[in-house]
């Protein structure tokens, strides 16, 4: 009996040194920080920049996609490729998915280039941040889903981003978060150095506000600050705007002088900059990835860029155009129904127009029959109070009547 719980402690102990995969609970931004160094984002950013330029549709840019494919895999992440087709140009993003719950954080960055710069900041530099952010994180585990994405397309019209952001809207995925990492590897002023710059629409103010919190708690660590400005719609965070979707346009603080442009080459990039943009971006992925969500809401009715007449869906709204303002754009003409679905323990939502209430609903299916009289661009808001109190909202263009 005494050899029997002898063996029991010496098993015991052995199993402390026994390499377990880390959960969610043990990761730390101190242990990250060690991981994400100017070596293994060198490693990457080099990979990248063999096949330059990167055009859309075009060998190289192919060639570099498989390349980010076979290196994701390596790392042991759940890897595709979506494909899309539009406006004459046929590509595929790169998606590796670390698993979590249902709620989903996309850390994106586009491979492509224009057709004569080899594209070492733009935007290899977002490569080799997204890359190495996966590497480090794909040891360890995280309440959250978080999504890393290559997209192609950027340069000639954020071809591959409006077709996935489409897509993942249309099958209903809980996206919390988008970090679009465009231009992260250039500084040449000590305040550049100290500075990253957040492209903000309005709905994402939260998460500047979240991320502004994580570099005044990690400033001694990671020695970064967030310069908040108005959001930039020609980058691939648009995409999710577009679509109901909380999105941040993440780049360096210093001016750039060689994009899209032959001199776009590695001697400019500032190594030192791109890992403390990249360490800090990890941190704030990091932490949101393991924060509860308490209370969610989506708008599930009208759809995000659908035309409907009097209830009735017609028809998609598809433009090749960013800057036409039709991409995920809704139109509503009559009355229309707007259904909220909700998670966690909601006590009511609230429905509005704009700055406006109009409906308070206690009980499920939380619905309302909109009989506003309303000519024009409009938002429509729903909140859900609970836990926490949680928002989304849709941009519509209206002509509804008011009907007594």
């Amino acid at each position: 009996m005494h050899f029997f719980v002898m063996k029991l402690i010496a098993l015991a102990i052995a199993m402390l040194f026994i390499p377990f995969p880390l959960a969610y609970n043990e990761f730390s931004i101190e242990n990250m920080v060690k991981e994400i160094n100017d070596d293994l984002l060198l490693y990457y950013w080099q990979g990248v920049m063999q096949f330059a330029p990167r055009y859309t549709g075009t060998e190289n840019c192919s060639k570099a996609e498989e390349w980010a494919y076979n290196e994701f895999k390596v790392m042991g992440l759940n890897v595709t490729y979506f494909e899309w087709e539009m406006a004459g140009f046929k590509d595929k993003n790169v998606v590796a998915t670390l698993p979590g719950d249902e709620y989903i954080i996309i850390v994106c960055a586009h491979i492509d280039t224009v057709e004569i710069a080899p594209g070492a900041i733009d935007d290899a530099s977002g490569v080799a941040g997204v890359m190495a952010m996966a590497k480090v994180f794909s040891k360890y585990s995280f309440k959250h889903t978080i999504r890393f994405v290559l997209f192609s397309g950027e340069e000639v019209g954020t071809y591959g981003s409006y077709n996935y952001a489409r897509y993942v809207y249309e099958k209903g995925e809980k996206i919390l978060a988008v970090f679009n990492l465009d231009m992260i590897g250039f500084a040449d002023t000590a305040k550049g150095g100290r500075y990253i710059r957040f492209f903000t629409p309005e709905r994402a103010s939260w998460l500047v506000d979240f991320s502004m919190e994580i570099a005044q708690e990690y400033y001694d660590l990671l020695g970064m600050n967030v310069e908040k400005v108005p959001n930039y719609p020609g980058a691939d965070h648009q995409a999710f705007i577009y679509y109901g979707y909380d999105a941040l346009f993440i780049a360096q603080y210093d001016r750039y002088s060689y994009g899209h442009t032959e001199n776009d080459t590695l001697d400019k990039v500032n190594i030192t900059y791109e890992t403390k943009a990249t360490r800090f971006i990890s941190a704030c992925v990091a932490e949101l990835a393991n924060k509860d969500v308490k209370t969610y809401v989506q708008i599930k009715e009208p759809k995000e860029g659908y035309l409907y007449i009097f209830n009735r869906q017609i028809l998609p709204i598809v433009s090749k155009n960013w800057y036409s303002g039709m991409r995920g754009l809704t139109i509503v003409i009559g009355r229309v129904s707007v259904v909220a679905e909700v998670d966690g323990n909601v006590e009511k939502v609230i429905f509005a127009v704009d700055d406006r209430m109009w409906k308070w609903d206690y009980n499920e299916p939380y619905e309302w029959e909109l009989n506003v009289f309303l000519f024009g661009k409009h938002y429509i808001r729903v909140y859900a109070y609970g836990d926490e109190i949680a928002k989304d909202e849709m941009d519509i263009w209206a002509i509804v009547p008011y009907i007594p």
